[in-house]
């Protein structure tokens, strides 16, 4: 009898154990700091001609990185692209070419100017254990240049600092995040959303205090504007439990002189993105952990989303006469 008694007892149970080890499993905490996003790395682009430019772009696979497109345009006919690795006092640049012949950078093919955020995606092609390395030694002074460093220097500061170590690691052969991936309707995001801002190596995450949309009539998804800056674009917008939401791409400024709402606005792994991202990346498409959007992550929007719908497309609208010019 006692034993007939323990074991419905253990039936009785599992039903509850089975529960608690699903939610335990709910990281609510991911990304919320800086360690949280070594998936995501500031670069620079070095075109044949001109200046270089600055922007941030997310590992998305193995060989793999998510940027804006706007970032890119430059390279068409080849540039030079330098990945920063460390925020530390000593770094390393992985290095690789993009020629027409030897294609790195891929921009979505619908990208213009008047329809930038919807199509401002780009996918690079970079192995950063298969690229080229070279090593400095950060400026400790404003307005002085770096200094280079030998691979034996580096590899001495790895030994010697062992936060410097774990990041080299880290950077090399980050965890991914997983893509979100949204369905063609007007939702708000259900989760709290975060970037993270990373200049001269030095990096700080911003977290989404406000209520953040997908638009199905604009294509992209906007939020008021809770410290994006130019620089940052082509970064990574996390959710607060682990998934790659979109890649930042502008801001949109509406109102009057005296009161002005400023959004920022960011591409979403949408059926138009997906397709992209299949047609380039081949195989390592479906290597890629996708969850979807509906109905765990997003909630039906009843807000009135009109007024960004409207400044939007007098923004995209040209002027008689003119070219329709990107943002």
């Amino acid at each position: 009898m006692k034993r007939i008694f323990l074991c419905i007892l253990a039936c009785c149970c599992l039903p509850l154990y089975g529960q608690v080890s699903v939610l335990s499993v709910v990281n609510e905490d991911a990304h919320s700091k800086k360690e949280d996003f070594w998936h995501t790395f500031e670069y620079y682009i070095l075109p044949l001609k001109g200046p270089a430019q600055k922007c941030q772009a997310t590992r998305v696979g193995k060989k793999w990185f998510a940027t804006a497109a706007h970032c890119v345009t430059v390279c068409k006919d080849g540039c030079e692209l330098r990945v920063d690795l460390l925020e530390q006092p000593f770094s390393a640049l992985a290095s690789v070419r993009h020629t027409p012949k030897k294609p790195l950078v891929f921009v979505h093919p619908q990208y213009g100017a008047h329809r930038s955020v919807v199509h401002d995606f780009a996918l690079l092609k970079i192995d950063l254990n298969q690229a080229a390395i070279t090593y400095y030694q950060r400026p400790q002074e404003p307005g002085r240049r770096p200094a280079a460093v030998s691979a034996a220097q580096f590899d001495a500061f790895l030994r010697r600092t062992p936060s410097a170590r774990r990041e080299f690691t880290q950077a090399l052969n980050p965890a991914l995040p997983p893509l979100l991936v949204f369905e063609e309707a007007t939702r708000r995001i259900d989760r709290t959303l975060s970037v993270i801002s990373i200049f001269d190596g030095k990096r700080a995450v911003l977290q989404n205090p406000h209520p953040s949309y997908y638009v199905k009539e604009l294509g992209f998804a906007y939020t008021q504007n809770f410290g994006v800056r130019e620089g940052m674009s082509g970064s990574g917008v996390m959710t607060n439990t682990g998934e790659l939401a979109g890649i930042i791409s502008g801001s949109l400024t509406i109102g009057s002189r005296d009161k002005k709402d400023e959004f920022f606005t960011f591409a979403v792994f949408n059926k138009q993105l997906t397709e992209f991202m299949e047609s380039v990346m081949g195989s390592d498409y479906y290597k890629m952990d996708r969850k979807d959007a509906s109905p765990h992550y997003v909630v039906r929007s009843k807000e009135d989303h009109r007024p960004v719908v409207d400044a939007w497309k007098s923004l995209s609208r040209p002027k008689r006469g003119q070219n329709k010019r990107s943002s």
